[in-house]
């Protein structure tokens, strides 16, 4: 059965183009034509690629079944993210593989919708540890890492771990992509982590050494450097709407990733830890960010609407770019033959609808 969707504006993961008619039969896309006439859709765009998403609402990925994680997929791709990776944050290494089993399992026999893999942030972290509890940061543990599933698609560490170079080659020895983040490295330790084959850069200007006119600082490195792939959480609460800009109009050329660092703000393990969602954001006690309480389409809408950067430029970090950064060529680009994942967008940029393989979840 064959399927056609209009639309005004067609954004393929890289270009916005004008009206055009996307035909898809059984999960995939069959044709994308021009269209003349009353367009069904304002916007259509790839669905959305979160590489940094811990949790939504009462689900904490680190914590849940896999029941649960069905659920918080589907309830995922409601919102416009149809692929995204699990996160988990610094534990002990045995409370790791735990999640890690878990997620991995589910990825394995395809039953969390969305979900191709797992990002491991931490426990091999640095000088900026920010959330993350720094009596369970630990040196890098080389056979841990060994024994990592070939699910675990990303990790972060930091520049500055004494043993960090071995650490980095051994990940990407195992086809895991590396991202630096909650650390202050000097430039040699920057430059020694790129070498090793870090690509990533996590949550730009957050947790980590920033930008001054007569030091050095890993966000002003990462910006420097052209090729390097910048995560950025796009609630506009982390990173204010002018660095935003900044960083878009640094790094403009498919090279920043919107994430959403979201949490499970009313998990059981927010409440254990006494998180709160004060001033757009959940936080501890303290008033330190807690990750995001925004879901990835959100982060698009503000980021255009708020801090001015042009709408391809959006779409591109939160679909073509995430997904080259961890190396999926399969998702992230609307082309013939590609998965029939995309979103609908009103003109106000709110999801309206959202395709996964054929299935309409929303409208």
């Amino acid at each position: 059965m064959s399927v056609v969707v209009t639309c005004e504006h067609f954004f393929d993961g890289v270009t916005m183009h004008g009206a055009r008619r996307v035909t898809y039969e059984n999960g995939a896309i069959v044709a994308i034509e021009p269209f003349d006439g009353i367009p069904d859709h304002h916007v259509i765009s790839p669905g959305f690629v979160d590489i940094q998403m811990n949790g939504f609402e009462q689900w904490d990925v680190a914590r849940s079944s896999a029941l649960e994680l069905r659920d918080l997929g589907n309830r995922l791709q409601e919102l416009g993210t149809t692929t995204w990776l699990g996160t988990i944050t610094t534990a002990p290494l045995d409370s790791l593989s735990r999640s890690i089993t878990t997620i991995d399992t589910g990825v394995a026999r395809d039953e969390i919708p969305g979900c191709v893999g797992i990002h491991v942030e931490g426990p091999f972290l640095g000088a900026a540890p920010g959330a993350h509890n720094p009596s369970w940061i630990i040196p890098v543990d080389k056979g841990w890492i060994q024994q990592l599933p070939a699910n675990v698609r990303l990790v972060t560490l930091a520049a500055e771990q004494e043993d960090v170079v071995a650490g980095i080659s051994l990940l990407r020895e195992k086809g895991i992509a590396v991202s630096i983040g909650h650390s202050r490295p000097n430039v040699d330790q920057w430059k020694q982590a790129r070498e090793a084959g870090a690509t990533l850069v996590t949550h730009l200007f957050n947790g980590m050494s920033g930008i001054h006119h007569r030091e050095e600082g890993l966000a002003l490195m990462a910006l420097n450097d052209r090729d390097v792939f910048t995560g950025l959480i796009g609630d506009l609460v982390h990173v204010s709407p002018e660095a935003v800009l900044l960083a878009f109009t640094v790094k403009g050329d498919g090279r920043v990733c919107l994430v959403s660092d979201t949490v499970g703000w009313s998990s059981s393990w927010a409440q254990k830890r006494d998180i709160e969602i004060r001033d757009g954001s959940p936080r501890l006690p303290n008033g330190t960010l807690a990750g995001s309480s925004t879901s990835l389409a959100e982060c698009v809408r503000r980021v255009v609407t708020l801090a001015g950067v042009p709408l391809e430029q959006a779409l591109r970090a939160a679909t073509s770019a995430p997904a080259d950064a961890i190396g999926l060529s399969s998702v992230g680009r609307l082309s013939i033959g590609q998965p029939a994942d995309f979103v609908a967008l009103d003109n106000l940029l709110y999801v309206t609808r959202t395709w996964s393989r054929l299935v309409s979840l929303r409208g």
